[in-house]
């Protein structure tokens, strides 16, 4: 597993938005105190960038993306962020991360699917990712990569990430923040939420840039998902 830890530069930024903060109530400046037992996660796809370059860095609205989400989590109990080795998943973990004065690590092993569109026209390449997405949700061709990454080449270099995630951060208490990619975390999150995220919700309910998962690790090491891109996981309630 290729991981590495670097200590957290202020990302420069285009621009400041205004955005509701993530904790209702909290004290400028002073970290909430956590309320139980567990870890809450905020799982993150990154920031807008120019997409497909692989390791093409944020946008210009990616910048202020990646700094509204700072500014959301500023009072929030962040205790550890983690980010794929991607340029765009590590700028938009870094800005958290200086604002919380923490390292980002950083892991291959939670990168982007590697899809191979290498023959697909642009216009044509979202509709060929949702129908991979759409077969392996469905179970169908796992080990099928259509010339790419298959999924259970993805899931093979997921589970002992997690698995050491699990191990590092089921007794802590505060929260998580995990930056990676929006085809990566529709498809783990999927399978590594206790309670059930059906394929199609994970379909209709794709991740935005910055948009957020919310889960919660218990001390057992079961991980529950109760938020979806701000849609409220109907098997939480």
């Amino acid at each position: 597993m290729n991981r590495r830890i670097r200590a957290s530069l202020v990302a420069t930024t285009a621009a400041v938005l205004a955005i509701t903060p993530f904790l209702t109530g909290a004290q400028a400046g002073a970290k909430p105190t956590p309320a139980g037992p567990g870890y809450d996660l905020l799982f993150v796809r990154h920031a807008h960038t120019n997409y497909p370059v692989p390791e093409q860095e944020l946008s210009a609205t990616g910048i202020q993306q990646a700094t509204a989400l700072a500014n959301a989590l500023h009072d929030a109990p962040i205790e550890s962020v983690d980010t794929s080795m991607m340029v765009r998943s590590f700028q938009t973990g870094d800005n958290v991360a200086a604002d919380h004065d923490l390292p980002v690590r950083a892991d291959e092993a939670i990168s982007e699917v590697a899809f191979n569109l290498a023959d697909v026209p642009p216009a044509q390449q979202l509709q060929k990712v949702g129908e991979m997405m759409g077969a392996w949700l469905g179970g169908q061709q796992r080990a099928n990569g259509f010339g790419g990454e298959s999924y259970d080449e993805v899931v093979a270099r997921w589970t002992p990430w997690w698995e050491q995630y699990v191990r590092e951060h089921r007794n802590d208490r505060g929260t998580g923040v995990v930056v990676a990619h929006g085809a990566l975390l529709a498809l783990m999150l999927q399978r590594t939420c206790a309670n059930e995220v059906t394929p199609a919700f994970a379909l209709q309910n794709g991740l935005a840039n910055t948009g957020i998962v919310k889960a919660h690790l218990s001390p057992n090491g079961t991980l529950t998902c109760t938020e979806w891109n701000g849609v409220a996981i109907p098997s939480a309630s």
